[in-house]
């Protein structure tokens, strides 16, 4: 299955602190169809640096449906990625890595291409202050 442009975004939290509202977030991102949620990860880590991946189904305190959450988890998201993913937060702090497919972009490629353009570069801006761009080049 071919995909367009991928983004992994993590945000983080105090350990155990991930709420219903993220989980209803997702599932309306979902529905929206521009974006796609490709992977969601949990990465814990503990007081010793250590860490650990863990699905939104095994998270005792998310309502929902079990089966539901458990299709987020896909397996995209790599063990590298989750290393990298633990080495971005504090110890004892919880991330959400979520893989996000731009669909959007995959639609567009067509007809750029039919006008003989080409997309030359996705550029992403963080929302947090003080975080610098990061300027990806992509071929669709």
């Amino acid at each position: 299955m071919a995909f367009g442009p991928l983004e992994l975004m993590v945000l983080s939290f105090p350990a155990d602190q991930l709420s219903d509202g993220v989980r209803a977030t997702l599932n309306r991102l979902a529905a929206a169809g521009e974006m796609r949620v490709v992977d969601v990860l949990v990465v814990r880590t503990d007081a010793a640096g250590g860490a650990c991946a863990v699905e939104l189904s095994e998270l005792p305190g998310l309502c929902g449906d079990r089966i539901r959450l458990a299709r987020l988890a896909t397996g995209l998201i790599t063990e590298s990625d989750i290393d990298e993913v633990a080495s971005m937060v504090d110890v004892q702090t919880d991330a959400l890595a979520v893989l996000l497919e731009h669909r959007w972009v995959r639609d567009l490629a067509g007809p750029v291409a039919a006008s003989q353009g080409s997309i030359v570069a996705l550029t992403h801006i963080s929302g947090a202050p003080g975080h610098s761009r990061v300027l990806t080049g992509t071929t669709i």
